[in-house]
């Protein structure tokens, strides 16, 4: 299956960490509309899966291959339950909200979007317009916390459903997989808790700024926001560009909150209640 090539590129400037790989070509994409919805999403339509409240040991185990310190050090995190969309907000997801918001720019790369890229995750937003989405949306984006522990599915797995590379391909497209390009969401198998793409295809905005450890991280699943809040925001997940070193659970990224990159999207999350 050939994947879509999207034209919008992350500037070295809005890049992270891992701003060192190489890039696969891409091509253009021919400019055509996405259907459309009236209304304001509920959480039926935006697929929210309920995720139990628990307890884990976030960050990245001794040993673990391409673990780093900014992985942690381990804590334990208790995080009460809440809602996480099953998938990626996607194109079609966004169409509906610039059609519902006419004063809202849409991405600099929309009026590239493949005609049938409707399920493929959207792109080249800023945290500022994820955030924007999901108050929309009647949600919110994730604690690191929360996404960690919702990817993880109560295991400890690195790639959620086993510790193979062979595990990996079964949940997330990524570089040996995804043939250059982003796919759509849901075509892989979910972790245990019936998500899907939480690794691989597009790296996820998370609600909280960047630190270099979990040093003085919160221990109650809430989002760690400086004050005043800093530049840079945290993404987790990895996406099509990374290979299995960073396609695990516990790697973490960063973006500056106003960068656009053409691997980067997010998730909606959202309390119980």
């Amino acid at each position: 299956m050939q994947a879509d090539s999207s034209p919008l590129e992350c500037p070295q400037s809005a890049r992270g960490r891992y701003s060192s790989r190489t890039e696969p070509a891409r091509t253009q994409a021919t400019s055509r509309g996405l259907k459309t919805r009236v209304g304001a999403p509920d959480a039926e339509s935006m697929d929210l899966v309920a995720i139990p409240a628990g307890r884990f040991i976030m960050g990245s185990p001794d040993g673990e291959i391409g673990r780093s310190a900014w992985e942690g050090p381990r804590h334990e995190v208790i995080v009460p339950g809440f809602l996480l969309s099953r998938c990626p907000v996607t194109n079609e997801d966004y169409a509906r909200y610039l059609a519902e918001n006419p004063r809202v720019a849409p991405p600099p790369h929309w009026s590239k979007v493949l005609c049938d890229a409707a399920r493929r995750p959207v792109v080249g937003i800023t945290w500022h317009e994820a955030k924007s989405f999901a108050g929309w949306a009647r949600c919110r984006l994730p604690s690191e916390a929360e996404w960690e522990y919702a990817a993880r599915a109560g295991t400890e797995y690195p790639y959620l459903l086993g510790p193979s590379e062979l595990d990996l391909m079964r949940v997330a497209w990524y570089r040996q997989n995804a043939d250059g390009g982003i796919h759509p969401v849901g075509e892989l198998e979910p972790n245990a808790w019936g998500l899907h793409d939480m690794l691989g295809n597009v790296w996820e905005w998370v609600e909280d700024d960047v630190h270099a450890s979990y040093v003085g991280a919160p221990a109650d699943g809430s989002p760690w926001i400086d004050v005043p809040r800093a530049h840079d925001r945290v993404v987790r997940g990895a996406s099509f560009y990374e290979d299995s070193r960073l396609a695990r659970a516990t790697v973490r990224d960063w973006r500056p909150s106003t960068g656009r990159c053409d691997d980067v999207g997010f998730r909606l999350a959202k309390d119980v209640g």
